[in-house]
């Protein structure tokens, strides 16, 4: 697939996975999606993983943008508290599309957290609050980091939130999910002894 084919498919509005070898554009063509938003006046929600990869598409970090910080799992009441926080409810009700970059640190947690506040503070049960989601990353690269002493934890693949997201209405999306998971099985081929 071209990045010109990837870059009219974020465009019909559905939510993707971005994916791709380390240098194949992957940020590239999400600052390009994002500029086509910002022309359009589409309200673009820009956050990554970490600080240094939201820096290269003028953004920030997915836990500060949806207030949720170092928390991996939160209460109702915390969610509650977070969704309303006057920062955060402006930011989720002012924002159509919230792409995530790298989201292969974040784990199936924190991705199951940030879902769970986008609905709250959205007041919308959809998934992702009725958000478009550009998640972007690559498996192969990074995975999600713990703290000392915490359990392994999954990758955002793995989270209900994930699978709520990932609707597949299209055979095109249907077939690059396909393609994606693939490529996941010969990864855990390829590690067996």
């Amino acid at each position: 697939m071209t990045q010109q084919e990837a870059l009219e498919i974020l465009k019909v509005g559905h939510n993707v996975y971005l994916t791709g070898a380390a240098g194949s554009g992957k940020t590239y063509l999400l600052n390009e999606y994002i500029r086509f938003l910002r022309e359009k006046e589409i309200n673009v929600g820009v956050t990554a993983s970490t600080g240094i990869a939201a820096t290269h598409m003028g953004g920030i970090t997915i836990h500060a943008w949806a207030g949720i910080g170092i928390d991996r799992l939160a209460s109702d009441a915390d969610i509650k508290m977070i969704a309303t926080n006057n920062r955060v409810a402006r930011r989720f009700a002012q924002t159509d599309v919230l792409i995530i970059d790298e989201v292969s640190m974040l784990d199936s947690d924190r991705l199951n957290l940030i879902e769970r506040v986008a609905r709250a503070a959205r007041g919308n049960w959809k998934p992702f609050g009725g958000m478009q989601v550009i998640l972007c990353g690559d498996f192969f690269q990074l995975p999600p980091v713990a703290k000392r002493g915490e359990p392994v934890p999954q990758f955002a693949y793995q989270s209900s939130a994930w699978k709520e997201g990932r609707r597949l209405t299209t055979k095109w999306r249907r077939l690059a999910f396909l393609q994606f998971y693939e490529c996941l099985k010969m990864d855990v081929l390829r590690r067996k002894p």
